[in-house]
């Protein structure tokens, strides 16, 4: 993974916070989070990704999906636009690959195809400190065949981990990486003791290029631990370490290191690579280090907890008062998915229109009218059929209707049938998207979006206006499902 120095390193807006109590601190997390998917809604691209640094929109649209995600807007148009533009994303990085296979995966989608590739591109050779050696270990670097990078190996692992990929020898493989090469890489002298560079170690590298990094460690300490929670190390030996005890031990050490990166606000920092000194902190950086310490404190680690509690209340106090940090969907999203998941009120949804009330509170929309659509970029990026609905369908306030598609939010009073058909009685005015899949002769498939308008039954010259009769929908439906097979295939 590839951080620029905005990223990491950026002016404090703040001083030092006063640690507020539990019932304060959710409430400023909550309201940030309120404020940040508002932004979010604001910032969206027409084609459903979010643009920020050059060549970081896989991963800003990945972040972001799990932003909205763990928001509560699950049921948004904003999000299943966001979701089908990701689908279809060409990764080209093993991290924009990784991060896009791991969102996907996170909100149910198949992610075997992407991850399946990150797979393929495995190294199975290891450069390092002169030698090349081969057998028994994967690694990745920041591109298919490019050296080794600790922080890219641990998010293809996560990746391959999340999608459900497996593949011959892959159990034997991780066991003997980690052991031989990860745990091999973790630095022992002071003031990196713990941590973990960005790159095994070379011949002829500069100093401060094997220091360690709190990005490169934090990911490194994210995975293994994901990877011992689900039991995916075997019991045995290679390189005079034993697993999985000396996973335990270096997980410990990095821990214990990361938590010293913190500055007594409670933000993280990355350290000087010529001079160890800690540097400006930065959310990027403090998002990372909540990420891999939030594992530790969901198993009772109270030093954990202290640590990303207060973490998050200084995050809080970086927000921007667009809502955004930084103004940037990157940094913006990566804070957002530090934050705890949105419950209770925070989504509540009385409109059903996949909007939590609260955000729009923020965005000064009608939270009893079904009007989420109203808040979509119409921007030239939306691609028809793709990411911006192929068709629109009027279907009427108490008249009966009838339409096939395969996935997504309809409006209320509407139900899908075991084949596919969508019927019932609309009971709520509004725009409701959904997600439907077309697939092209060679079973590839491609998420689109369409969108179901409920309007009021309108009287004009004592004659209600009649909708379409339920054959001119489905032939409707039906030449538009076609064309785009035959535009696909």
């Amino acid at each position: 993974m590839r951080l620029s120095a905005s990223q990491l390193s950026v002016p404090l807006l703040f001083a030092a916070l006063t640690t507020l109590p539990a019932s304060g601190w959710a409430a400023t997390v909550d309201e940030a989070r309120a404020k940040a998917l508002k932004w979010l809604v604001q910032t969206q691209n027409g084609d459903g990704s979010f643009s920020g640094q050059q060549g970081l929109e896989t991963q800003a649209t990945a972040a972001s999906v799990e932003a909205m995600l763990a928001g509560g807007m699950s049921k948004s148009p904003q999000y299943g636009r966001a979701l089908s533009w990701l689908a279809n994303a060409p990764g080209a990085s093993v991290d924009s690959r990784a991060w896009q296979a791991m969102a996907l995966a996170a909100a149910g989608r198949d992610a075997t195809t992407i991850a399946g590739t990150l797979r393929d591109d495995r190294n199975i050779s290891v450069a390092k400190a002169g030698n090349i050696s081969t057998g028994n270990t994967a690694l990745w670097g920041p591109f298919p065949g490019y050296a080794a990078s600790l922080p890219d190996t641990a998010l293809a692992y996560g990746a391959i981990r999340s999608a459900g990929v497996s593949y011959s020898g892959d159990t034997t493989e991780l066991t003997v990486t980690v052991l031989c090469q990860t745990l091999n890489a973790q630095l022992t002298t002071a003031p990196w003791s713990g941590s973990w560079p960005y790159a095994l170690p070379q011949n002829g590298q500069p100093t401060h290029a094997i220091n360690g990094s709190l990005s490169a460690t934090a990911l490194t300490l994210f995975e293994l631990k994901k990877q011992r929670q689900a039991n995916r190390f075997l019991n045995g030996s290679a390189c005079s370490r034993t697993s999985p005890s000396a996973v335990d031990t270096g997980m410990t050490n990095a821990k214990a290191w990361l938590l010293s990166q913190a500055n007594s606000d409670g933000a993280f920092a990355e350290r000087s690579p010529q001079s160890g000194t800690l540097e400006t902190p930065s959310p990027v950086a403090t998002a990372l280090a909540v990420r891999a310490l939030a594992l530790f404190a969901a198993e009772g680690d109270t030093t954990a907890s202290a640590a990303v509690t207060k973490a998050q209340t200084w995050l809080a106090s970086q927000q921007s008062t667009d809502g955004s940090w930084r103004s940037d969907p990157f940094v913006t999203a990566r804070v957002l998915a530090a934050f705890p998941t949105a419950s209770g009120p925070q989504i509540a949804d009385a409109d059903s229109d996949g909007l939590p009330d609260v955000v729009e509170q923020q965005l000064g929309t009608q939270t009893a009218v079904a009007d989420a659509q109203s808040s979509l970029n119409t921007n030239g990026n939306a691609q028809a059929g793709v990411t911006a609905s192929s068709f629109s369908i009027v279907a009427t306030l108490g008249q009966p209707f009838n339409f096939t598609k395969t996935d997504g939010v309809l409006p209320p009073g509407l139900s899908v049938a075991a084949n596919g058909t969508v019927s019932g009685t609309p009971t709520s005015v509004g725009s409701y998207a959904f997600d439907y899949e077309i697939s092209d002769a060679a079973g590839l498939s491609t998420l689109v979006i369409g969108r179901i308008d409920v309007a009021e039954l309108v009287a004009s010259g004592g004659n209600a206006d009649v909708p379409l009769p339920a054959w001119a929908l489905f032939v409707l439906g039906g030449a538009l499902l076609t064309a785009i097979r035959r535009k696909s295939a």
